[in-house]
């Protein structure tokens, strides 16, 4: 059960490693929606092995949540403001997946010096997964221009964040699981209100830009 799950977390890092070499908006929501229905099977696999209910309905909410409607709702806005495709900032596109595929190293001699919690399942694999999706989430958010990609890295980030705590802790308290997630959908939300307010009021989405204003 633990060698499934830890093919499952670092097959959803590698489509954020994927994602990070794309510019297109609706595959990079694409990538996005196939890392998360990854991480929900490595928690469902979870919820096989420690016998926890609770993990189900965890699992049901990933998918119904961040697999389909956060991926729909941002496609949406994306075809609202016509953002079809979101250029790097500092990094061409192309060198950021290459740092990401450094970074998926790093990764991986991070996690060795993690302490194994005896009987939890933490192994190195799903801690690896778990750290370079948070550093992919964080050089996304970096090296993106546009608001909706750096949308799309803050969720990556969080999704590193959600497979460390179900991978290499006990696991948190069912109440605050399915609060995250309903945390997210708000913050995603939130966020499409103001891209699409951003857009509006300067027409454009390039972040970079607003540097720029003065009082």
């Amino acid at each position: 059960m633990m060698n499934e799950v830890n093919l499952l977390t670092v097959t959803a890092a590698v489509f954020a490693i994927m994602m990070s070499g794309s510019g297109q908006s609706r595959t990079n929501l694409l990538l996005y929606a196939m890392q998360t229905f990854f991480i929900a099977l490595a928690c469902l696999a979870q919820a096989e092995a420690k016998g926890s209910p609770e993990l189900y309905t965890v699992v049901i909410g990933i998918i119904v949540i961040k697999v389909l409607t956060v991926p729909y709702f941002l496609s949406w806005l994306a075809n609202k403001i016509e953002a079809r495709s979101d250029p790097g900032a500092f990094l061409p596109i192309p060198l950021t997946m290459h740092v990401s595929i450094l970074l998926f190293a790093l990764s991986h001699f991070l996690a060795l010096g993690l302490p194994l919690f005896k009987g939890i399942g933490s192994v190195a694999s799903d801690a690896t997964g778990a750290i370079s999706l948070l550093l992919t989430g964080m050089l996304f958010m970096l090296t993106r221009r546009f608001a909706l990609g750096q949308i799309i890295g803050f969720l990556t980030l969080e999704n590193g964040i959600f497979l460390f705590a179900v991978t290499q802790t006990k696991g948190m308290p069912f109440i605050i699981e399915m609060g995250i997630l309903l945390d997210v959908l708000v913050a995603v939300m939130i966020g499409g209100l103001f891209v699409f307010r951003i857009q509006k009021s300067f027409e454009h989405i390039d972040v970079t830009q607003l540097n720029g204003l003065k009082e």
